[in-house]
Parts: structure tokens; C-alpha cells; sequence
């Protein structure tokens, strides 16, 4: 068979340019030729219709714009200071610390509330963290909250509505947090599983990777509270995670000084 007849390149030509015209239909934007735009075949509506009805075609193109402005928004970076709320339980005597320094360095105003020996089941059951959020008008929460509940049994039944109170007293879509998971010791009966049933990976730390998997991560003899090096390593690891892959980034470069002021925290006794 001789291709090189002129019928076979007619041919060759017709599939080049019914090629071309197909591709160009698919193409978002007009081409322009010495100001004279190309206009597009209906070839792309008669693929699409033979294939996927409309209605596919949409939601299709819809879920991709939609992923699209998520994975934006979730890197961006919020350059202004932040009214910082770091509230939780007594695994925040070391971490505040560090923090404070963290908020010294990048220009945030940082204000603590210890709760010690509090639960989610406390803070689920009553209003403290609404409180103190309007009290200190935050617009940045930092809940440090579960390592009083590792050893529960069902916790995930016992407790589930408490932290469905917690999240939302936190204004889930408005305001803008994070849950820091408890520095475990030991496996847990279900506490981090319970959390992240509702809270993905870019608003809940894990801090059981840390505290479990680290030979280096030091406790003090209650064989629960990290030491001050233990503290300053977790604070250093969530402040990188906050500022590099949570939901809502701030600027938390690693600081240069030690704090300068006090921690400014607020001491909550627990419930008898």
C-alpha cells in the first residue's frame, strides 16, 4: 500500500485537522490569528454527550474548581498578628512556655488558661471555652485537651457529645483552630480516634507520633508530664505544623530569644 499517494495525504490531512479542531474544542480559551478570532467546532458537545450527560459534566468540573479553592486556601498564609487563645490541660505547663516565646517572635498576644486535670467531658459540659474566647476576644484557639482521658473505656460512646459541644463552641466554620492531641505516654482506649472522627489532619495534631516514637521525648517522674527539652521538641513540632500544613497557617517562625514576660496564664482549679 503507497501512502504517499495523493488520496492518503488528503487523508492524513483531514485526520490532522479534525485533530486539531477536536483539541481546540476542549480549550478554555479562544485563539486569535492577526486579530481574528478562531471560533470552536461543537465537537467537544457531541464527545460529551455521547459519553456523560451534562449534568456529569458539570458536578465533574465543579468537584475539581471546588478541590481546587480548598487546597488553596488551606496553604495560605495569614500574615496578620493574632489574639491567641492556648487553652487545655496541665500538658500545657512546658508548652506554654515555648509558645510564648513563639508569639513574641512573630508579633501574636498569646493568653493561656490551664484547666488542670480537665477533660473533654468538662470542657463539653459547661461554657469555659466560650467564655474565655470572648473574654480575651481570640480570633486563634490552640486546644490542648485529652491526655486525662487515654485509659476510658468506650470513650468514644461516653464522650462523643462532648466534644461535639467542644467543636462547636469553637464555631467550627467561623473561627479559626487547632486540637493538639495529647503527648501519650501509652496507647490510649480511643481518645485520638474519637477526636479525628470529626477534626482531619490539618486541624488535629497528633501528638502520640511524637511523644510515643521519640526515644528523646523525656518525662518527668509522674511518668505523664514532658520535661522542659520534651516541651520545647513538641511546641517546635506544632508550631511547624501550624505554619506549614494546618488549615489556618500563621506566621510562627522558630524564635531567636527566650520570652521576655511572663506566660500570662490564667490558673483554673479542678472540679471537685
Amino acid at each position: 500500500m503507497n501512502l504517499n499517494t495523493p488520496l492518503w495525504k488528503i487523508i492524513f490531512l483531514l485526520i490532522f485537522v479534525f485533530s486539531t479542531l477536536t483539541i481546540y474544542s476542549f480549550y478554555e480559551k479562544t485563539i486569535k490569528i492577526f486579530n481574528v478570532e478562531i471560533e470552536k467546532t461543537e465537537i467537544k458537545e457531541i464527545i460529551t454527550s455521547t459519553f456523560l450527560n451534562d449534568k456529569k459534566i458539570d458536578s465533574l468540573f465543579l468537584m475539581v474548581k471546588k478541590d481546587s479553592i480548598i487546597k488553596k486556601e488551606s496553604i495560605e498564609l495569614d500574615s496578620l498578628s493574632k489574639r491567641i487563645l492556648l487553652i487545655g490541660d496541665s500538658m500545657l505547663e512546658g508548652f506554654m512556655l515555648r509558645m510564648k516565646d513563639y508569639c513574641e517572635e512573630n508579633n501574636h498576644y498569646l493568653k493561656t488558661v490551664i484547666w488542670y486535670s480537665s477533660q473533654t467531658k468538662w470542657f463539653g459540659s459547661c461554657d469555659t471555652l466560650s467564655y474565655f474566647i470572648n473574654k480575651y476576644n481570640a480570633n486563634y484557639i490552640i486546644l490542648v485537651l485529652g491526655a486525662n482521658e487515654l485509659f476510658v473505656r468506650n470513650i468514644e460512646k461516653k464522650r462523643d457529645k462532648y466534644v461535639k459541644n467542644i467543636l462547636k463552641q469553637l464555631g467550627k466554620d467561623s473561627l479559626k483552630f487547632v486540637w493538639i492531641g495529647p503527648p501519650n505516654w501509652k496507647e490510649d482506649t480511643g481518645i485520638n480516634n474519637l477526636i479525628q472522627k470529626y477534626l482531619d489532619d490539618t486541624q488535629f495534631f497528633f501528638t502520640k507520633n511524637i511523644s510515643l516514637n521519640n526515644p528523646n521525648f523525656k518525662r518527668y517522674k509522674d511518668g505523664a508530664h514532658p520535661k522542659k527539652e520534651s516541651s520545647k521538641m513538641w511546641t517546635d513540632s506544632v508550631a511547624s505544623w501550624i505554619m506549614k500544613k494546618s488549615k489556618y497557617p500563621i506566621f510562627l517562625n522558630k524564635p531567636n530569644n527566650k520570652r521576655k514576660n511572663s506566660p500570662n496564664v490564667t490558673i483554673l482549679q479542678p472540679k471537685k
